[in-house]
């Protein structure tokens, strides 16, 4: 993920997890390709964004990462990577504190999918009635 979002050319990228290491690590993979930074979740205190992607496990269990107040600017999009009803506490988080947009991983999922439909059976498959009728349910 990191990757295309840096092919977009953002102003910076930030990436916060609850082990600094591991954020340092993967900022370290990346720095060639655009501006990085690595901290911890209480690093990102004071700072606005207009993207917060939750690439956690936190939804798996309903919760969300310890962020602290603040962090979404108004009218951000705030995507979590997991899919279901364990991404509702993100969605809240974001939205009460000023987020315009949530999103969640299912559509990455589908479009997965139909890229390795594609590849093995050279057809691809349209992907928008599948993520409507997943959403759906």
């Amino acid at each position: 993920m990191v990757g295309p979002l840096l092919s977009v050319r953002p102003e910076r990228v930030v990436i916060a997890n609850r082990t600094v290491d591991k954020a340092q690590r993967l900022a370290e993979r990346f720095s060639a390709r655009g501006s990085l930074s690595a901290c911890g979740y209480a690093q990102l205190d004071g700072q606005q964004f207009d993207l917060v992607i939750n690439a956690t496990a936190a939804s798996l269990n309903a919760s969300v990462p310890e962020l602290p107040e603040g962090i979404f600017a108004r009218g951000a999009l705030a995507y979590d990577m997991m899919y279901g009803k364990g991404t509702a506490s993100f969605f809240e988080l974001a939205l009460s504190e000023g987020a315009a947009q949530v999103a969640d991983g299912i559509g990455m999922l589908v479009e997965q999918a139909a890229e390795s439909f594609f590849i093995w059976r050279g057809v691809r498959p349209q992907t928008r009635p599948v993520i409507d009728a997943l959403q759906a349910q």
